[in-house]
């Protein structure tokens, strides 16, 4: 078995008994990956281990200009009520984002770079959705960064929450009109209050890059993939010993039960 396997198999039993890893038994068996490449290799092991499908992708650009992205295998939806009932096991947080649903794949660039006109075509409907987060790491995210990536960036999984108006993403991207106030709360408790904005100002900007990377195969983004782009509030602590209730005033809420 190859290092590449070895941490994905790990990475897939800690996932699975809600257990991490330590950075130094990875060190001391050669399992920490030294490159993107073999992080992404991991990915794919990770997902062909696991035995599940990839329902969507956490995309980001980190601070050197490069696209990244990890596959989302769990995602969940919001019913009729727009509560979504969710697995505790594992979670340690979440982040609220906006994200978008794929009406069709997008291919491979070849050639002429994929503009947000291209990409927008794309897209069927736009969402509020929850990212909930949980390591199989012990360090979490303070070890190397292709070790975090093949790590799957921390993602446990992702709540599609309820279709929001699409112009909220020109809102978001274009500086238009005031900044939308996001609430957070849990049980009586509130985790967040503030009016947000989008790490990388446009949701658009890293499906943008990631799209025309050589990240993007084609078959990597698929139909009816939900593609997330980034926290509109950080990283938020949650004891789940509550419902959580998401409140973007004016555009939309949904509520996370937990189980």
């Amino acid at each position: 078995m190859t290092a590449i396997e070895r941490l994905a198999q790990g990475l897939v039993k800690a996932s699975q008994h809600g257990t991490t890893i330590p950075l130094a038994t990875l060190e001391a068996d050669g399992a920490v990956p030294g490159s993107f490449a073999e992080a992404l290799a991991v990915q794919r092991a990770f997902v062909e281990a696991s035995g599940k499908t990839v329902e969507g992708w956490k995309l980001a650009i980190r601070p050197d200009g490069e696209a990244i992205g990890a596959p989302m295998l769990d995602c969940y939806r919001v019913d009729a009520d727009n509560i979504a009932d969710v697995p505790a096991k594992g979670i340690e947080g979440l982040e609220v984002e906006i994200c978008f649903t794929l009406a069709s794949d997008i291919p491979a660039s070849k050639g002429t770079p994929l503009s947000r006109t291209d990409i927008m075509r794309h897209i069927d409907r736009v969402h509020l959705g929850a990212e909930l987060l949980g390591y199989r790491l012990t360090e979490k995210n303070q070890v190397p960064f292709p070790l975090f990536l093949a790590d799957r960036l921390a993602n446990h999984s992702f709540v599609l929450g309820p279709e929001i108006d699409a112009a909220i993403v020109d809102t978001f991207g274009q500086s238009v009109g005031a900044p939308p106030h996001l609430t957070v709360t849990e049980g009586e408790n509130v985790l967040f209050d503030v009016a947000v904005k989008h790490p990388n100002i446009d949701p658009l900007a890293p499906l943008v890059a990631f799209a025309n990377s050589p990240l993007n195969r084609d078959g990597t983004l698929k139909r009816g993939q939900i593609i997330t782009t980034g926290s509109l509030c950080g990283a938020i602590a949650t004891s789940l010993a509550a419902h959580t209730y998401i409140d973007m005033k004016s555009i939309g809420a949904f509520t996370l039960s937990y189980s």
